[in-house]
């Protein structure tokens, strides 16, 4: 089997594994695209030492290389159990480590210039989605007047993560906007270049990003769903009901899109019991900071 025949056979693999279409074809752009940089001939030929070159990227950052890694392994694990390799180049990959970093936010202040930075049309309800909703790119991009409750104000959310269709109240700026915008009512409220499919969610996330570079907003599109989150808290939102607006399965993968509250972590500090701490006598300090005599 030659390269391509692998990458069609690997996903009609992962059709019957029930992945998402989307997980294909992202896995398999990367696969054509790490063969291309690393100049191997075949995917059979690829050596250990090439995957690790291309890991070791100065540009690619600990998260990133994470992801690749994950892939790599994937894959390679994948040829060797289908007996296409003896061999499994990614088995002993180098484990990146991946820097902490605590949530960032946009503030209420960002969503108000970027939308009065010149954005119009489409790009004005992708920042109300991505805020007021909480929903993710590729919950954006599918988006359907018909997946709307225009009675009751809900929207069915779907290509979420792990295929997962939720239904949630729809906020009102957003159903005024679509009213007011004429927004569809049975059709894609964002279609494709290809008639009868809606944008890719790569495709909203790049509009938006591009939005907020041009506002001078240093921050990405995704990280509204951090403002989202952070401000239903800080609002007083139960913890539990802002998992659920955001979708998260469990409270724990939240974590990364809800900043700590510097305000509350005061206030829970200085609840903690108060002692009492001794001060110097004023002689003893004193004579602390005076110099020491030096003989002559």
């Amino acid at each position: 089997m030659n390269t391509d025949e692998i990458i069609d056979y690997w996903a009609a693999y992962m059709r019957a594994q029930h992945c998402t279409e989307r997980t294909i074809r992202e896995r398999g752009i990367f696969i054509r695209a790490m063969l291309r940089h690393t100049g191997a001939a075949s995917i059979l030929d690829i050596t250990k030492q090439q995957l690790v070159l291309f890991l070791g990227r100065p540009d690619l950052t600990g998260k990133t290389k994470q992801n690749y890694r994950s892939t790599l392994h994937t894959f390679f694990t994948w040829m060797q159990d289908e007996g296409l390799r003896l061999d499994n180049p990614a088995a002993r990959l180098p484990r990146p480590r991946v820097e902490p970093t605590e949530p960032n936010p946009v503030s209420t202040e960002d969503i108000q210039n970027v939308l009065q930075s010149g954005i119009y049309g489409p790009t004005v309800m992708k920042v109300l989605l991505y805020s007021y909703q909480g929903l993710r790119a590729s919950e954006i991009a599918a988006v359907r007047g018909d997946n709307i409750d225009w009675d009751a104000g809900t929207i069915l959310t779907a290509e979420g993560k792990g295929r997962k269709i939720v239904t949630r109240p729809l906020h009102s700026i957003v159903l005024e906007h679509a009213i007011a915008e004429d927004y569809p009512r049975d059709d894609w409220w964002f279609p494709g270049l290809i008639p009868g499919e809606h944008v890719r969610g790569k495709s909203v996330s790049n509009t938006l990003c591009a939005a907020f570079r041009r506002a001078g907003i240093a921050h990405r599109a995704h990280q509204m769903r951090a403002w989202h989150g952070t401000t239903l808290l800080e609002l007083g939102a139960d913890s539990i009901d802002v998992q659920h607006s955001l979708r998260h399965s469990d409270g724990q993968s939240m974590r990364a899109y809800v900043r700590p509250s510097q305000d509350r972590i005061r206030a829970a500090m200085e609840r903690l019991p108060r002692v009492s701490v001794p001060t110097r006598p004023a002689g003893r300090s004193d004579l602390r900071r005076a110099p020491a005599n030096r003989a002559g």
